[in-house]
């Protein structure tokens, strides 16, 4: 419930974001730069200060109707984005037929959507020897991206939990919540940087693009005043929407580890499955900004770049709980604080992974003292 209660609150401060966006834009350029340059020309004729900023361009319900579209525009866009990029790495060229082959992995996710009762995700299988998992796509169409490598690392019972956790993800509608949040990212970042156009080419002219010096040679005037009064109003929105991003991005882990710890019924197996994803995966050292679906990944690691395929490696056996038990102990005895930090900064997306082994740990010894409690009774 509280984590449900923190998504529900940083999804309310992004869609206010993206309305004070919308409005801050329209109101600087519908409303403060004509009040600027025309109470400049009755100061200058007539000696008198004359500005009106209190004032709206366009009616409250074409406002929201603008916020509207662009929320809209960045569902549509935002998903076409992550689809055509998801396409080009899993090698989306129809070489493969995982998707119509029967195999081991869609049994597991066919059981796990019954007990979730989500509609059932079409599962690729890449051949690549990155341990990697994520899922793309909307609610009702969604498809989970498993790798070989992923297969062969993992034993029966953390595959199970990883695909739940992928599972959880479509359930919370996290690919959906995680497109969006990315993307306005993006587009208040660039807004602001061409803001500063005026400023860069002073300070840094070797910086400037080819649609950056076009815009100084004809609107010079207008990047000039954009520089001066709106980049300062900008400025705010790239770092809120970057807040509001990572904070997302980290809680729906944790909502989704809960979920697969409920759907599979074992997380100590996500838990070693953590840690095993985590010892294999080299971090990569990017900004939300270029992150993209990397934030996807059930670990924060590179994309897979393969070919579909139908063969699996052999699937290995389960362990025993006691050995995960005494394999989670250890690991987080011999984990320091300052390396995992260190590891949680290099991207932002993804909580520390030994806090997230630390609450299924939690969770496991939950369900241990009831079933010892319902035993008694």
């Amino acid at each position: 419930m509280r984590l449900r209660l923190r998504i529900a609150a940083v999804l309310g401060v992004f869609v206010a974001v993206n309305a004070l966006f919308v409005l801050a834009v329209v109101w600087a350029y519908g409303v403060l730069l004509p009040a600027i340059v025309g109470g400049t020309f009755v100061l200058l004729s007539d000696g008198r200060l004359a500005l009106s900023l209190l004032q709206f361009p366009v009616s409250w319900p074409t406002a929201l109707l603008l916020v509207g579209l662009f929320l809209a525009g960045q569902l549509y866009y935002g998903y076409r984005r992550v689809l055509a990029h998801a396409g080009q790495q899993t090698g989306d060229s129809g070489a493969g037929t995982s998707e119509t082959d029967d195999h081991n992995v869609d049994r597991i996710v066919r059981r796990l959507s019954m007990t979730a009762d989500i509609p059932e995700p079409t599962i690729r299988v890449v051949d690549d020897d990155t341990p990697s998992c994520y899922t793309i796509g909307r609610f009702t169409d969604a498809t989970i991206v498993v790798t070989t490598g992923l297969v062969a690392r993992l034993d029966a019972t953390e595959l199970e939990s990883v695909l739940a956790h992928e599972i959880g993800h479509i359930a919370n509608r996290d690919v959906t919540l995680m497109t969006v949040t990315t993307l306005f990212l993006e587009i208040t970042d660039r807004v602001y940087h061409s803001s500063m156009v005026a400023r860069r080419a002073v300070l840094n002219p070797d910086s400037l693009s080819g649609q950056d010096r076009a815009a100084l040679t004809w609107f010079l005037p207008l990047v000039a005043l954009t520089s001066v009064f709106i980049a300062p109003i900008l400025w705010l929105f790239p770092r809120v929407a970057d807040w509001a991003t990572r904070t997302l991005s980290q809680t729906r882990e944790f909502a989704a580890d809960a979920a697969a710890a409920e759907i599979a019924g074992n997380p100590l197996a996500l838990a070693t499955a953590l840690i095993d994803l985590t010892d294999a995966s080299e971090t990569p050292a990017a900004d939300l900004r270029t992150a993209k679906i990397r934030a996807l990944c059930i670990v924060p690691s590179e994309l897979v770049n393969g070919r579909e395929t139908s063969s699996l490696p052999p699937i290995s056996a389960a362990s025993d709980d006691e050995d995960r038990e005494q394999r989670v102990r250890s690991w987080l005895d011999g984990t320091t604080p300052s390396s995992v930090d260190e590891t949680a900064g290099e991207t932002q997306t993804h909580p520390p992974v030994d806090e997230r082994v630390e609450r299924l740990a939690a969770l496991a010894a939950d369900e241990e003292q009831t079933r010892t409690r319902v035993g008694r009774a």
